[in-house]
Parts: C-alpha cells; structure tokens; sequence
C-alpha cells in the first residue's frame, strides 16, 4: 500500500517537471518570437529563422565559427551593401560556388555572423558606399573588393576610399582583378567559354564561315531562323528609358531617324512593350531587322545587357560604344555605328541589308558556333578563386587612376563635338590626338 502511495508521489511530480519543462521551452519561444518583433521586420525575421536551419553553428560563438571555416579551408565573403538594392549581388542563393573549380566558398549578407574583422574578403558595390557606414576593425590580411558594373562617366569613386582602401577590383573591366560582365559567349558544342576576353579566339567561327554572304553560308543556317528573317518588316527599334544619356546616342538617334525608320520604345519614345511580355522575342526578332545596343557613356569595356540581350535573339545589333567589340562579341554578329563617318552612311548600309536578306542572314551565322551565357556564375566562380591563389592582398594606391585615368578617351571628346555625338571621325581625331610623339616617345594629349 505505502509502496503505491509513493509510486504514484513520483508519477505526479515527474509529471509536474515535465510540464514545468514544456513550460519553459514554450516561453523561451515565445520570448524569442517577441523579441524578434520587436528588433526586426517580418523579413528580417524570415530571414533569420532561414539562417537558423541552414546554418547548424548558427548560435556558435563568432570566433569559433571563422576558426572552423579556416580549418576547413573555406574562405569566407561578406557583401557588406547592396547591388541596386539587391541583398545578395544578384548572386542567388543556396550554395552558389557548386560545381565551381574553386568551391570552399561561402558568402554571408550578415555583418554580425563573423566579427567583421574575420571575414577572408568584403565587397562592397562602390555605387552604396557612404561616408560613415563602414567596417570599424580591419585585419592587413583581409581582401577588400570593389564592385561597380556603372562606368566611371557616370558613378566614380566616393572620395574617401580612393587612395589605399582596396585590394581587388570586381568591375565589368576586361582587366578586373575578378572581371564581371554582363554575360558571357560560350562554345555551343565544348561549353568553353570564349568571350568577353583581351585573348577572344573565334578561330572556330572563321575557319567556317565565309562572310561575304556566299550561297553556301546561307544554306546552312537552321530554317527557322530563315522563317524568322522572311517574317521581319520593319527596319530599326530601340528600347531605351534614359534620354540625357552623355554619350550623346539621343542626338545621334535624332539625326538616323531622318534616314531610315527608328521605332524607340520606352520613357523617350512613341512606342510601348507590356511588361508581362517578352518584348525581345515577340517583338524585337518577330519584327525588326536591327536592335540599337547604343550604351550610355563611351569607356574602355563598358559593354552592358544592351548587347547582350538582342545577341541571344535573331536579330542584328547596332553598337555604339567606347569597347572594342571584337573581344565581346563574335565576328560579324554586329553593326558597328563607329565605323561609319555620320548616321546618314550607317542609315543607307542598314537599308541596304535590309534589301539583301543573304547579307543580312550572314550575320546570325555565329550562332552554330557560340551561345550566349549568363556572366555572375563565372564571376563568382572567379571570385572564390582568386581569393584561394591569392596569398597576400595588393593595395590600390589610388583607384580612381586604374577605374578612371584616360579610361573614356571617346567620351571626353564629346564636350567639344559640334554634332554631340561620336562617328567614325571622331575616333580619327582621338587616334591623332594619341599618336605617339617620336621625338620624346610619349603620346600626344
């Protein structure tokens, strides 16, 4: 009898501890849950709780954490801002090294998860940088990266960091430390890439191909894209939002437009693409014959999506730009606005091959060779690279001489031009002005 008395003494206090135990683990979360919205946004919280899961050390202490990355050789990178407002550099998300040939990589939005000092590299989008919002502590040993896909015509360096505050480059600079264009041309049967390159090699392409428009040339190309070269009507279209660009394209537009038809779409046009369309497919190959890739401000490399995009369909761009484009993009796969003295000499050899549709076809022959890419993956794959090869961080004594010193030659004669845009003569007269002097073996400026 006393025996059972005291059986069930323990069943209701062991009841009692387990409730008590319950108890507590409920109110621990909801302390956490209460505090949390408190201090952050519901995204913020979101994105916490994702951190939690995916992160197993996540509660670790910050210093045994950076010491477990470095004994698992994993170099470890903050984006310390945004990329237009972007958290994650428009790199995606999950594990975005995967299937690169460097991969002991991982990237982190969060200042706080590592001591800001720990991290192997920062980067930091030169566009959001400001005057106070900065890291505190800084190790000799870490990479301080700067990132810009803007031209220095349009955005330079915040003065504060020019001189002696990065050690590597991260820009659509064919000469970056960790070059990022915009996208990339690939062979179509190897996967290697081939381009954007100061060594692009399209032996492939040219060995053959013939371009002069041969009856041979015009055979081979898939008949779909012949249906699609039989179906365009109109002549030149145009998608553009920013209409002051300071490469002075509007005014050079202005004066095409007095010779062959220009359709312009967007803010500085008559003409509009829904949204929800895919305006390149259903309206820029179903239709035209020519897309004009004019970009905003004329510096060396500066080739953006406006090139890009209009390659990955059957239509002809029309560049206008400060690159060599030969190193972007495939021969004959474009119009080059530059190598014609005036907009009425690019106007009449536009409707010319309009005319000539065996011409024209020629210039979508590439694309049995080369396809185009998305450029990130290759950037970040590049960058998880360097940061393992490269032992100990360089400095950039004053980084507005490497991004911006006598980078937009084109751009700079444009305040002088009468017309307000570039041609062909105005790439003569920079030549000219760039001759080098024989007498002292310097270039003239």
């Amino acid at each position: 009898m006393q025996m059972a008395y005291f059986q069930m003494n323990i069943a209701k206090t062991m009841k009692k501890k387990s409730y008590l135990f319950v108890g507590l683990i409920v109110t621990t979360i909801l302390t956490t849950c209460l505090y949390f919205s408190v201090t952050y946004s519901d995204f913020q919280i979101h994105d916490i709780f994702l951190k939690m899961i995916r992160e197993e050390n996540y509660f670790a202490d910050v210093t045994v954490k950076a010491e477990t990355y470095k004994e698992k050789g994993i170099k470890t990178i903050l984006l310390w801002n945004t990329l237009f407002g972007d958290r994650n550099f428009y790199f995606g998300t999950g594990d975005i090294f995967r299937d690169c040939p460097f991969n002991k990589c991982k990237v982190f939005n969060d200042r706080d998860y590592l001591n800001v000092e720990d991290y192997d590299a920062i980067l930091f989008h030169g566009n959001e940088m400001d005057a106070y919002e900065v890291p505190q502590k800084r190790k000799t040993t870490q990479f301080y990266v700067y990132v810009n896909l803007e031209s220095p015509a349009n955005r330079e360096v915040y003065p504060k960091y020019r001189k002696s505050y990065f050690n590597l480059t991260m820009t659509y600079r064919l000469d970056s430390d960790i070059p990022w264009t915009y996208d990339i041309i690939e062979d179509v049967k190897s996967g290697k890439f081939v381009a954007p390159s100061r060594n692009a090699d399209w032996n492939v392409f040219q060995n053959n191909t013939i371009f002069a428009g041969a009856e041979d040339a015009v055979d081979e190309m898939p008949s779909a894209i012949l249906d699609t070269v039989r179906g365009k009507s109109k002549p030149v279209t145009w998608f553009v939002s920013n209409c002051d660009a300071k490469s002075g394209r509007q005014k050079y537009v202005e004066e095409l437009s007095k010779h062959i038809r220009v359709d312009i779409y967007g803010k500085c046009g008559e003409f509009s693409c829904e949204r929800y369309r895919n305006c390149f497919s259903d309206v820029i190959e179903a239709d035209y014959f020519f897309y004009l890739s004019f970009e905003n401000s004329f510096c060396d490399d500066y080739v953006t999506e406006k090139l890009m995009n209009p390659l990955r369909y059957n239509v002809v761009p029309v560049v206008y730009g400060g690159a060599n484009y030969s190193q972007f993009a495939p021969p004959n796969s474009y119009v080059n606005a530059l190598d014609f003295d005036s907009p009425k000499e690019l106007a009449a050899y536009l409707k010319y091959l309009t005319q000539d549709l065996q011409r024209y076809q020629s210039f979508l022959q590439w694309k049995k060779y080369y396809r185009v890419n998305v450029g990130t993956k290759q950037a970040v794959c590049n960058l998880c690279e360097v940061l393992h090869k490269q032992k100990k961080p360089k400095i950039y004594s004053d980084l507005t001489d490497w991004y911006a010193k006598d980078k937009c030659s084109i751009q700079a004669l444009l305040d002088n031009n009468v017309d307000g845009y570039a041609t062909k003569r105005t790439l003569m007269s920079r030549d000219q002005k760039q001759e080098p002097d024989y007498k002292t073996g310097t270039q003239k400026h």
